[in-house]
């Protein structure tokens, strides 16, 4: 820490998936940039960066939902969102509040410290996510890494060129997943070897036993490249952000087998959008892979789906990279942003609903029925009273 100290750095840029950041902002006293997708439950945006996420139309993070939701949705989402706050708040931010404390010597937050961050560039957009509020500190760069795709090597290219009128699938699992089991490997090789178009194959595994020609292995493949190229067909992914992001970028649909983390979500919402079909991976069979395939490929509601995501992706008055560059330049002319920086973070949670503003008015309702209760009561009383005396004196 005495060696930042003394580089007098203008501003620390972190993913806050790995923890820390926030606090060495804090101790070096300059200001601090996020970029992330999202986190758990979009816990740290709506819990330290007070982003509005209403559960009625806000999906959770990796929920599986959608913005059009029913009453039992809306239900499970409510609990969601309520159940990965409890764990995350009685497990992550106990933990790291602990270990905060002892490094800064007081009692520290490190909800309040990530929620001090000046900028947070959310890598999504909304030609992939759902509409929903923002602030002024959150700024939307999803596709930021997307690029013009380059030529192909050239013993690729002749692959790809050899594919005819029919053209390429493009199928990868990641760069997490290197191969799969040989039972679910063969599965996908049959599944493959049974559509008329080339494959190439991001896949380091051993090479299946039903393999077909028009299947060929790789392991690496210039994935933006073989995206943007217009023989390109149809995209097989496991749904990783990036991945789908040069997808939309270059306009492919997708067939998705997600595998964990964000992927589930990811298609979800391409699926939503009409640019993507799933397949589970437990429960894919060969003819399920095969007409889920098939069915991207003809079926050309799916590619004009993904222009429409591609089109909205690309119609912005600047590239999300450069909007990046923009607000961390800006961060940087300015020594930070707090002028962005709502309130909320200021208020108890009670002070955030107006919940004390609406126990004062149901206090005051309370009062003027009682008021009007003993008013009534008293009236009613003498009332009452009169008519009895003058009765009894009749």
């Amino acid at each position: 820490m005495k060696k930042l100290k003394k580089e007098n750095f203008d501003l620390l840029f972190a993913d806050p998936l790995l923890p820390g950041s926030d606090l060495v902002a804090d101790i070096l006293g300059i200001p601090l940039v996020f970029s992330l997708r999202f986190s758990l439950a979009h816990n740290w945006e709506r819990l330290c960066g007070q982003l509005p996420a209403p559960p009625s139309f806000v999906p959770g993070a990796m929920s599986k939902l959608t913005d059009k939701m029913d009453f039992s949705e809306r239900l499970w989402n409510v609990l969601f969102y309520a159940l990965q706050d409890v764990v995350i708040d009685n497990v992550m931010w106990k933990m790291l509040d602990k270990y905060y404390s002892e490094v800064k010597g007081t009692p520290t937050s490190a909800c309040e410290l990530m929620g001090k961050a000046d900028i947070w560039l959310m890598r999504t957009y909304w030609d992939l996510d759902f509409p929903r509020p923002f602030l002024p500190n959150f700024k939307f760069v999803g596709g930021i890494h997307c690029r013009p795709a380059k030529p192909l090597p050239k013993d690729m290219e002749e692959f790809v060129q050899s594919s005819g009128d029919d053209g390429i699938v493009v199928f990868t699992l990641g760069s997490m997943i290197k191969n799969v089991t040989t039972e679910k490997a063969n599965l996908i090789a049959s599944a493959l070897a049974q559509i008329p178009q080339k494959v190439l194959w991001r896949y380091n595994g051993e090479k299946p036993k039903s393999l077909g020609s028009n299947t060929r292995i790789f392991s690496w493949i210039p994935q933006n490249d073989l995206l943007g190229h217009p023989k390109t067909k149809i995209f097989i992914t496991h749904g990783g952000t990036n991945g789908i992001y040069e997808a939309i970028y270059h306009g492919v649909p997708m067939v998705g087998i997600p595998m964990f983390g964000d992927q589930s979500d990811n298609m979800v919402h391409l699926k939503a959008k009409g640019a993507a079909v799933i397949q589970n991976l437990n429960f894919m069979t060969t003819e399920s892979l095969r007409d889920a395939i098939k069915m991207v490929i003809n079926d050309k509601s799916y590619k004009e789906n993904v222009m429409r995501l591609s089109r909205i992706h690309h119609d912005r008055p600047m590239s999300p990279r450069d909007e990046a560059v923009f607000w961390i330049e800006f961060t940087m002319r300015h020594k930070g942003a707090k002028h962005l920086r709502v309130q909320a973070h200021e208020l108890t949670w009670y002070q955030y609903h107006s919940l004390d503003v609406l126990t004062f008015f149901i206090t005051i309702d309370l009062f003027l029925i009682f008021i009007l209760f003993k008013t009534c009561s008293f009236c009613f009383q003498r009332c009452c009273g009169r008519k009895t005396t003058k009765r009894k004196a009749e």
